[in-house]
């Protein structure tokens, strides 16, 4: 396809148009072929003229970006795949291969919780779970450690939630720390309520 361009309020000629035909072209407004790349101004450009280059049809580039739209897209899913298997992958053993001790160990490496905050959270998940990773509510469903429901919401943390005890903790903390901001907070609520 052949490069255009777009003049409005001035006069333009290439090798391939003449320069009279482009001033009446220019003067309506036209887009006009040109063969290379060049372009000769004939006069000063006025204050308002503008010049728009578009080397394809606009259907064209709409395409392309919604490609490059759809590539990005793309590229953060797998992105956020393997962060989520990354975070998946850490066994038991990073901390000590107890339940108890990995979440002791994430609430201070993670959100800064020190052994007051730890103490209300192991309260709160002894009550719920009784830290068990396989703890199933028969009423309700709620799921793993945190007894979160449904069970599934812990996938955002990992593909392995039903079985691994740092993705299920890793979700409960993120859930207490955004809905009650403490472990403590959200045991509080535990004991007026009965869930939290």
């Amino acid at each position: 396809m052949k490069n255009r361009i777009s003049i409005r309020g001035i006069a333009v000629a290439t090798g391939v148009v003449m320069a009279s035909s482009v001033v009446g072209a220019a003067a309506a407004g036209a887009e006009l072929p040109i063969g290379d790349t060049s372009v000769t101004r004939i006069g000063p450009l006025p204050s308002d003229a503008s010049i728009t280059r578009t080397a394809k049809p606009a259907g064209e580039l709409r395409q392309e970006i919604k490609a490059k739209h759809r590539r990005q897209a793309a590229r953060a899913d797998r992105q956020a795949r393997a962060a989520a298997d990354q975070r998946a992958s850490r066994s038991a053993r990073s901390y000590g291969g107890d339940p108890r001790g990995i979440g002791a160990g994430l609430a201070a490496s993670e959100y800064g919780w020190g052994a007051g905050e730890f103490s209300c959270l192991d309260s709160l998940w002894t009550r719920e779970s009784d830290w068990d990773v396989h703890a199933t509510n028969p009423s309700s469903g709620a799921y793993g450690i945190p007894q979160a429901l449904p069970g599934s919401k812990m996938s955002a943390y990992g593909g392995d939630w039903r079985d691994n005890p740092t993705t299920q903790i890793e979700w409960g903390l993120a859930y207490i720390d955004q809905t009650y901001g403490t472990p403590c907070g959200a045991w509080s609520t535990f004991q007026s309520q009965g869930w939290y």
